[in-house]
């Protein structure tokens, strides 16, 4: 199997979001991708294989569990399928568990930009256990606090600058929250940010401990969005960026636009940059158990 690792809405060398890319020639099992997904330990790993009308099958894991839809795993996917011939540049359509996801690539095909998706912004949460899943004071909240999501779910939990920066990665908290705070059944992270444009800063918590904190999302870039877009003028377009990570796991830089519709609602879109730092083989040739 061919490998990549890319760093997707990175601003240099070594960060964003890490992304394991497999190009598969043949169907693989089910099994055997979550197991590699495991060894990898990439917040993502994705696998590529040319399907059907030019469309590309993705599919997507994290070291734990494999998802229908996710930012940057889609952004790099489509890219690299450019860059590998599984498709040309412009629109790639990508069939997901979620659907077929379009990005648009360009002709050097080192970024990509997902087509706008629909966001869903949900009513106040309760935020005191919210603040706390992230090592944060029970009122540290700056706003209210809302579940968004445009594929994958996040609680928006805008914080002060000072509060971003102390914010601590706590994953059997984060875990914990769909249980116990009603409203947040669908949780999948918490995204804990400055709402200050037009450059928003931004870092992520997911409940998985291998990237416990995740350096690049653009899922939860398009959560931001709506959350953002719900709080000021749903019916204006804003375009802004967002910059999430510390100085110890780096810095990601994603282009975010939203506007609203009075018949789709929110509509948003995430891209930047896609960057190969390795390519090799994975060797995966059958061997006899012996246990």
């Amino acid at each position: 199997m061919e490998f990549e690792l890319v760093e997707v809405f990175g601003t240099g060398p070594l960060t964003g979001g890490p992304l394991g890319v497999v190009v598969l020639d043949t169907r693989c099992d089910d099994a055997l991708m979550q197991r590699l997904a495991a060894r990898l330990a990439m917040p993502e790993t994705v696998f590529l294989r040319s399907g059907d009308d030019g469309e590309v099958d993705v599919r997507i894991f994290t070291p734990y569990v494999e998802l229908g839809f996710a930012g940057h795993p889609l952004v790099g996917a489509a890219a690299v399928a450019v860059q590998r011939g599984l498709a040309t540049p412009g629109w790639v359509a990508m069939r997901t568990r979620s659907g077929i996801v379009r990005a648009r690539v360009g002709p050097g095909a080192d970024s990509a930009v997902l087509e706008e998706r629909s966001c869903r912004v949900g009513p106040p949460v309760v935020p005191d256990l919210v603040c706390e899943a992230v090592g944060l004071a029970s009122d540290a909240a700056a706003g209210p606090v809302r579940l968004a999501s445009a594929g994958l779910g996040f609680v928006c939990l805008p914080v002060s600058a000072a509060d971003l920066r102390s914010a601590q990665a706590l994953p059997l908290e984060v875990a914990a929250l769909a249980e116990r705070v009603p409203g947040l059944g669908d949780v999948f992270g918490v995204a804990v940010f400055v709402p200050r444009l037009p450059e928003v800063r931004s870092r992520v918590f997911v409940p998985e401990p291998v990237c416990a904190e995740d350096p690049a999302t653009g899922s939860a870039a398009l959560a931001v969005a709506g959350w953002l877009a719900h709080e000021g003028r749903p019916e204006e377009s804003l375009a802004f960026e967002i910059v999430q990570g510390t100085a110890d796991l780096g810095f990601a830089r994603m282009r975010v636009e939203v506007r609203g519709q009075a018949d789709r609602g929110l509509l948003a879109s995430v891209g930047g940059a896609v960057r190969t730092l390795v390519r090799g083989r994975l060797m995966l040739d059958e061997t006899t158990d012996r246990a």
